[in-house]
């Protein structure tokens, strides 16, 4: 068969690694005067610019005067950018993040030219099965990638890859690599033997006459006599074509109704490694984007809604810097935690300043949104940042009073309840600076409130007020007890262990919450057991010391956990356990509602060490239903096929069975249930009838050799990374445990992530903003009737109308009504026609746009 031989020239662009991303700034700047001049000489050429926009904002930041060239030669096609903004990890990020990062990648590419409409992701360890629907949302329909694949997905490399809602596009599985063609020789026989590897594996595992050679590598130059290298290809294989070719090319060429189909994640380790274990590679920036991401999505974004339905102005350009902010820390390396010390730190420090600005804005909004009450001088918004209806539930908020005791009203006049969570006097002049410049000694007691909602209208806000009081008006209770208990269930503390009574069933849950510690020998890469490992259990090595406060509002149990666990490796391959370590937290049960919230402090004091929650749910399945991104999907509890056949068939990389979710795991049986949801503790695995969700883990190098599950050379390389000890590293973990029967996890983890939001207007802040006239107390609302379908998202467009997206979770049609005057849009915000009610399909995603 006469083959066509497709050379795809392209640089993957690692923004940083184990090299800084200033570092990389300035080598783009001359790799893209090359590549230009090149093309320039060379009209027929395309090159590739690693499917990821910011590569232009990068540029163009040092050699803002090249950007005339640039954009001809993107008009032209012959340079290839987006459709992503940075090339983003598809398993550990926000769902929100993934839309955003392909809406920016898109939006910037489209300001140049055309963007490259292909799902580029060479590197990029695993592949979510909900790509398939998002990619084909933004008009992409097929995806270039090279880690994941095996033939337990498919025989070939060109495929139909249906995700889990049926939406179908081409899959390419780079079979040599992105980088299988770097640097082709230009000597006719080393050329013939390199060739003739690539061409053996090409012809393998390709469908049509058509071979992908991928010309690049991590920041390759541009192979400037390529056209020399094509005429000795040529040379070597008279009878085949050989071309400068792209991705869209080879997918025509391709019989796409004859193609097979592949389903479910991409996350095989067969040929490329996918480090399924380095979801817990640096717990302190994995957790610290997952915040950032929680407050830009569930509370800026719909806030901003409100805010502007108040006469406040929405800040598109500060939503898009945290955004960009947040996708370039995004990338598999630089999210995945797999990079030099020196680099970690500056990714760190960059989510720090994308913290400090969603901080600012949502306090900045809630400040504008207390002025437009012009009537009241003392006065609490109460937030509602999801488009639904919400009834009984509790907000906790912060209050700085001069009064020690005060009380609150609603708007009708009425006293509301409310309970001290915490209290502690300060001096204003701390807060306020012209406290302290007026040498003013002025004493306030911040005080953390929990506060009853009855009822509460979606995207709207409530009107508190409050007074001073002399005498208190509620208080904790702390009593000798060991128990605390709600209409659902109560938690007992007997025997150093932590047992849960299920009231509706009388069921008994022994133990359900301890900490493991046990041996990590791996690196910044992979979790890796030592090759003889001691595992230690807070439940036998351990002391809980406790107390129980019930309030109005909840009860909570606050405990003290202390255990004896091994300094480092050394002392663990000997026994020994000197090194005390501590958990600090609480248990809270709240009278309506279901769930056991658990809150964990830590200081970590050891090295070379592994921590996991262990979860006893008194379930045994071999089914876990888990969410990844706007779906929900049932995975095999043991990773079996995969795990009988690794070794034999000489995979890179064992497939263990610990995977990822985005926010709750869920085990079932019969008419028992217990569902865990996190705050961004999303590498899990199920042992028994144990959920185990890992914390974090501590390790000494970049990368490593010859581990026990990852044989072979290191990935990365072997420099060491003191920082990944992460000693005195604070951390707070949350988590909340549900045994109650329930179908709809999506939605009760969207609440649980998106909490009502209480503010205070206080006499002393940082900083001092004039009242807005303009700003007016708003009564608006929007409680739309979703039924099981979850939000994603709220925001406004940058034409100011209202974008809603919608999923369904279900394994069921839903059908959904919505209000006058909306309409059908895609990810990019573009109208697509008048809707007044809709059928969503399972794990189908909706996106809606109501205009004012």
């Amino acid at each position: 068969m006469k083959r066509n031989i497709q050379i795809l020239m392209h640089t993957h662009w690692d923004r940083e690694w184990y090299f800084t991303k200033d570092e990389t700034k300035v080598l783009l700047r001359n790799h893209m005067q090359e590549v230009m001049e090149y093309l320039e000489n060379n009209p027929d050429t395309v090159y590739v610019l690693d499917g990821q926009s910011v590569m232009l904002d990068d540029y163009l930041e040092l050699e803002p005067e090249a950007e005339d060239r640039l954009r001809e030669l993107i008009a032209k096609g012959n340079l290839r950018v987006g459709p992503w903004y940075t090339q983003t990890d598809l398993l550990l990020v926000h769902g929100e993040s993934i839309f955003r990062n392909l809406y920016y990648g898109i939006k910037r590419a489209r300001e140049f030219g055309h963007p490259m409409l292909v799902g580029y992701a060479p590197d990029t360890f695993g592949h979510s099965s909900q790509m398939p629907q998002i990619y084909k949302a933004f008009g992409i329909n097929s995806t270039f990638f090279w880690r994941g694949y095996s033939e337990l997905k498919g025989k070939k490399s060109d495929f139909i890859w249906k995700g889990l809602d049926d939406s179908k596009i081409v899959g390419v599985n780079l079979a040599t690599g992105y980088q299988g063609a770097k640097y082709l020789e230009s000597d006719p026989e080393e050329l013939k033997i390199r060739m003739n590897k690539i061409m053996n594996v090409l012809d393998t595992y390709s469908t049509s006459s058509n071979r992908l050679v991928m010309n690049g590598h991590d920041q390759m130059p541009i192979q400037k006599n390529i056209k020399d290298v094509i005429t000795e290809i040529e040379n070597i294989y008279p009878e085949d074509t050989v071309e400068i070719s792209d991705f869209e090319s080879y997918v025509e060429g391709l019989d796409v109704d004859n193609l097979e189909v592949v389903t479910g994640e991409l996350t095989d380790s067969k040929h490329a490694r996918i480090h399924r274990t380095i979801g817990s590679t640096r717990m302190d920036i994995k957790l610290l984007n997952t915040e950032i991401e929680n407050k830009l999505f569930n509370v800026l974004e719909p806030l901003a809604v409100i805010g502007n339905n108040a006469g406040i102005s929405y800040p598109h350009t500060v939503v898009e810097k945290i955004c960009k902010t947040l996708f370039g820390t995004h990338a598999h390396d630089s999210i995945g935690g797999c990079n030099s010390d020196k680099v970690n730190q500056d990714i760190k420090q960059r989510l720090l300043n994308a913290l400090e600005m969603v901080n600012t804005q949502i306090e900045l909004h809630l400040r504008l949104l207390i002025m437009g009450d012009k009537q009241n001088e003392y006065t609490i918004a109460i937030v509602n940042g999801l488009p639904e209806k919400r009834e009984k539930e509790i907000v906790e908020f912060e209050m700085l009073t001069r009064s020690k005791h005060f009380e609150l009203f609603n708007e009708e006049g009425e006293k509301i309840p409310y309970s001290i969570v915490s209290q502690q006097k300060e001096d204003a002049g701390l807060i306020d600076r012209q406290v302290a410049a007026r040498l003013q000694d002025i004493k306030v007691f911040r005080t953390t409130i929990a506060v009853p909602v009855a009822s509460i209208e979606g995207l709207s806000v409530q009107y508190y007020t409050y007074q001073d009081v002399e005498e208190p008006v509620t208080h904790i209770e702390s009593t000798l007890e060991n128990t605390i208990e709600n209409k659902f269930g109560k938690l007992i503390v007997t025997d150093n262990q932590i047992d849960y009574v299920h009231l509706d069933t009388n069921k008994k849950y022994e133990n359900i919450l301890s900490i493991e510690n046990s041996g990590d020998a791996g690196d910044s890469y992979d979790y890796s057991p030592p090759v003889e490992d001691w595992i230690i259990n807070s439940k036998d090595n351990g002391t809980l010391d406790f107390s129980v406060n019930k309030t109005t509002n909840y009860q909570e149990i606050q405990f003290d956990l202390k255990m004896n666990v091994p300094l480092d490796s050394k002392a663990r391959e000997n026994r020994i356990a000197h090194q005390e370590v501590g958990y600090s937290g609480s248990l809270r049960l709240y009278q309506n509602d279901s769930k056991i919230y658990v809150s964990l402090n830590h200081i970590n004091e050891s090295k070379d060490s592994r921590y996991r929650l262990v979860i006893k749910t008194g379930i045994i399945s071999d089914k876990v239903k888990v969410d990844g991104y706007l779906s929900n999907q049932e995975k095999a509890v043991y990773n079996q096929e995969a795990l009988d056949i690794w070794e034999t068939d000489q995979w890179v990389e064992k497939p263990v069975s610990i995977e990822t979710a985005q926010s709750f795991i869920s085990l079932k049986s019969q008419n028992k249930q217990c569902t865990v949801y996190t705050e961004g503790l999303k590498e899990y695995e199920v042992l028994g009838d144990s959920i185990y969700l890992t914390l974090f883990r501590t390790f000494s190098h970049l990368g490593k050799r010859n581990l026990v599950n990852r044989p072979g050379r290191p990935s990365g390389i072997e420099i060491e990374t003191p920082d990944n000890q992460l000693l005195n590293q604070t951390f707070t973990f949350r988590v909340s445990i549900d045994f109650q029967n329930a179908n709809q996890e999506s939605k009760i983890s969207k609440r649980y992530l998106t909490p009502l939001i209480g503010y205070q207007q206080k006499e002393f802040n940082r900083f001092n903003i004039n009242p807005r006239e303009n700003v007016t107390k708003t009564s608006k609302y929007l409680s739309l009737e979703l039924e099981e379908l979850v939000v994603s998202a709220t925001k406004l467009t940058e034409e100011n109308d209202l974008f809603i997206r919608l999923f369904n979770p279900q394994n069921k049609e839903v059908t959904a009504q919505l209000p006058e005057e909306s309409y059908l849009s895609n990810p990019m915000e573009e109208l697509k026609g008048s809707i007044s009610s809709f059928t969503l399909a399972p794990q189908k995603i909706k996106n809606i746009i109501i205009k004012k």
